[in-house]
This record gives structure tokens, C-alpha cells and sequence, in this order.
């Protein structure tokens, strides 16, 4: 399956704003970035819309039940993850090794499961669930899909509800939430690239039932969930309401294709693995130089920046193209490709 240039412009809008938040952010000290709206946040939903956009039609295109998709998955992100685990294991001793991008635990509540544990939770689940639909079959089913996205909203719905009886509970109130956005983001890309354009007005029948749902059942997951701090539930869900507008406008109306954006959208799983550990690394830098104050502030930036971006660049030549490559001679993708668009549906 090629790459979509728009969705790569998203990953990179995405890895912008995480290189903002980890390496600029503390320099500005903004209010209304810090309590209008999350830019961490707002980063990784947009990578999990994009995951959600473009794995189950790549799964669905496989020919061989997903056993090719998930070789060539684990070949292109399995090594990266694992270099990233040991350099943040190295440089960041007190941060959870096995969750790289996520420097420390971003809250003590469990309510925003991807502002404390990152992307890779929902992710993974996400694979599974898509894995799991591709065996039994269902993976096409724009209905199913439709079904899973909003039980899981109700999943979220019921959490947040019983968090609001349990005040003292943690309950991981976003992470079904979180599943539930990327289902619904798959509907998006049957609307936009079916081949059939009954299949297309179908899904984007869905698609708005779904959405109108949200906009009910949203503002009550986060009133719910955070009624025992309510100074936090407003900034979350404008970043929610803000990642699921910029999702629709890319997808449709607002087709983005800058290159400087499709080029960090190509680095952004290394760029966000990486960035912690690249963080803490220039602030080792800036301390070996006996820079101090806002001289050592600025170079600590900086050296951060040309460590992610050279550091994400690296993996991508050294590890993940010639992975894919390996990956698609491994499970003959060249060949099957043609037959899978051509039966895509």
C-alpha cells in the first residue's frame, strides 16, 4: 500500500508539535499552552488517527491472512523500538524503559491513559483488534467497524461514569476512547479512497452518524471523568474537539502535502521514540560545555533538535528502509500488491 502524503503531513504536523512541547515549551512557559490546550496530547491522538486511517485498509489488503503485514510490521518497528528502549534505559534510568517517548509517567491519574503512557498502549491494541477482525474475516465490515467504535465510546462513557461514583478509583477512561477514535478514523479512509462509490457514501453515512455521537457522548466523558479537578477536563477535551477537526480537514477539505511536513511525517516513529532520550542527551551536552542560564536554555534546544532529527534520520536509512525492503521481498508484497487493490473489495 503507497504512502498518502496528506497522512504523512499529518504525522509530521504531529512530530512538530511534540518537538515543541519537549524542547521549546519550557522555554516560552505559554498559559494557554499549558492550560488551553496539550500539545503532547494533541500530538499523539493525531498519530493514532493516522494509525487507525491507515492500518486496517492495509491489513485489509493483504492477501495472506496478515501474516505478510505483521512480518513486515515487526521488521520495520520492532528494531527501532528495541534501540530506543536501550538508549532510554541509559539516559533516562528513572523513566519506564519499555514505553520510549514517554520521559516519566505524565500524571497520577489513570483517566488520560495517552498523556501518561504514550501512543504504543493503543497502538498495540489496536493491531490486536484489527489482527483479530482480519482472521475471523470482519476486517471489511464498515458496519462492524462502526459497532466497535461506538461500543468502545460506550466503554468510555461507562468508565468515566463510574469513575465520577469512585473518586478515589483509577480508571483508564481515554484508552477505550482512544480505540474507539481510530476505528472511527478507518471509516474516514473508506469514505475518501474506496473504489466503489456506493462503498464510499456508505461509509461516510457511518462516518457522520458516528461523529454526531461523539459530539453527544464527549463533553460527558470528560465532565465525568475529571469532576474532581475542574481545571483539566476543559483543556482535554478542546485537544480531543482540536485533533478530531484537524483530522476531518486534512482528510477532506484540507489536503496537506508540504514536504518539509511529508519528510517529518516519514521520521515521526523515530522522532517520537527518540526524543526523550535526545532531550536528556543534549542536557548532558550543555552541562559538559559549563553552559548556565538561558545561554545553556537556547543550546539545550538546539543540540536536541539536530540530536532527534539526526538521530530519527538515521534510523530511517539504516533501519527502516532497508527493513521494508527486506520485509516486502520476505513476504513477495511486490507481487500480491497488484491482486490486492485489484480485490481489495
Amino acid at each position: 500500500m503507497e504512502r498518502l502524503a496528506h497522512i504523512d503531513a499529518l504525522r509530521g504536523s504531529a512530530a512538530l508539535l511534540l518537538i515543541f512541547q519537549t524542547l521549546l515549551l519550557p522555554l516560552s512557559g505559554g498559559w494557554a499552552l499549558q492550560h488551553a490546550l496539550d500539545p503532547g496530547l494533541l500530538a499523539v491522538l493525531w498519530f493514532l488517527l493516522c494509525c487507525g486511517f491507515i492500518v486496517p485498509a492495509s491489513l485489509h489488503a493483504s492477501v495472506d491472512g496478515g501474516r505478510g503485514f505483521v512480518v513486515r510490521r515487526l521488521l520495520r518497528l520492532l528494531p527501532v523500538y528495541l534501540l530506543a528502549v536501550l538508549l532510554t534505559a541509559i539516559l533516562l534510568p528513572t523513566a519506564p524503559a519499555w514505553l520510549p517517548g514517554v520521559a516519566a509517567p505524565g500524571s497520577a491519574m489513570a483517566f488520560e491513559v495517552i498523556g501518561a503512557y504514550g501512543a504504543l498502549p493503543p497502538i498495540l491494541l489496536f493491531y490486536g483488534f484489527c489482527l483479530l477482525l482480519q482472521v475471523l474475516g470482519l476486517l471489511h465490515s464498515v458496519s462492524l467497524r462502526t459497532s466497535c467504535a461506538l461500543v468502545l465510546l460506550a466503554m468510555a462513557l461507562l468508565l468515566a461514569l463510574a469513575r465520577q461514583q469512585l473518586l478515589d478509583t483509577e480508571l483508564p477512561v481515554t484508552l477505550p476512547l482512544a480505540l474507539s477514535l481510530m476505528f472511527f478514523a478507518s471509516l474516514r479512509y473508506e469514505a475518501k479512497h474506496e473504489s466503489s462509490s456506493y462503498a464510499r457514501r456508505r461509509a461516510r453515512e457511518y462516518a457522520r452518524y458516528t461523529l454526531r455521537i461523539y459530539l453527544l457522548v464527549l463533553p460527558i466523558i470528560f465532565l465525568a471523568g475529571w469532576s474532581a479537578d475542574a481545571t483539566a477536563w476543559p483543556r482535554d477535551l478542546l485537544t480531543y474537539a482540536l485533533a478530531i477537526v484537524a483530522f476531518l480537514l486534512v482528510t477532506s477539505r484540507l489536503p496537506l502535502r508540504a514536504p518539509p511536513l511529508v519528510w517529518l511525517g516519514s521520521l515521526s516513529y523515530s522522532l517520537y521514540l527518540m526524543l526523550p532520550a535526545m532531550q536528556r542527551l543534549s542536557e548532558l551536552l550543555t552541562q559538559a560545555l559549563g553552559l548556565t542560564g538561558p545561554a545553556a536554555s537556547l543550546a539545550g534546544a538546539v543540540f536536541g533538535l539536530l540530536l532527534a532529527l539526526g538521530s530519527a534520520q538515521l534510523c530511517r536509512q539504516l533501519l527502516d528502509l532497508p527493513l521494508a525492503h527486506a520485509g516486502r521481498r520476505l513476504t513477495r508484497q511486490g507481487d500480491l500488491m497488484p491482486l490486492a487493490r485489484l480485490h481489495s473489495r
